[in-house]
């Protein structure tokens, strides 16, 4: 896994402290679902990766610590832990937040093509788990299998252009 330089001397919110990375823009409920999926709305979030940084970054710190150290007994030490308890926080308010994402990324992603075309949500989440292509390419398939709740001149184009890309 290749770990990117820790990042520091962002401006951080009091409300998400604990992330280190900028969060992906989403576009607005309203806009139409294939915009969305190209966007990246409805992919696995990055969060999961942040929060294995954050351990190979605490592991780091606590080896400079060392090397830095003179007594024989650096585990023993509070400083040493204090680092472990650190990254551990910020670990697990990551996860909890990457979590708490991706279940609200998959309700939507299934409200979103109830929304877009005439299925049944149980229906939909059979397709999603069988499913072993992208989200766009879950979108082409649903499009070809079920009809447009209400299908536009411009939603047929875009249609018709995705298909000719693939």
């Amino acid at each position: 896994m290749k770990v990117p330089k820790k990042p520091s001397g962002r401006k951080r919110s009091p409300f998400y402290w604990w992330r280190r990375f900028k969060s992906h823009k989403y576009k607005p409920w309203n806009a139409r679902l294939i915009t969305r999926i190209k966007n990246g709305d409805f992919e696995y979030p990055a969060l999961f990766k942040h929060a294995e940084y954050e351990l190979h970054w605490m592991k780091e710190e606590q080896n400079d610590f060392l090397k830095s150290y003179a007594s024989s007994e650096p585990h023993l030490d509070n400083s040493y832990r204090n680092i472990e308890i650190k990254a551990r926080k910020r670990y697990n308010k990551i996860i909890e937040d990457a979590h708490e994402m991706d279940n609200k990324r998959l309700a939507d992603l299934v409200d979103s093509f109830c929304r877009e075309f005439i299925i049944d949500k149980e229906e939909l989440w059979k397709i999603m788990e069988t499913f072993g292509g992208t989200t766009e390419e879950l979108y082409i398939d649903v499009s070809s299998r079920f009809d447009f709740r209400k299908l536009t001149k411009r939603k047929a184009l875009e249609i018709f252009k995705i298909n000719n890309e693939i």
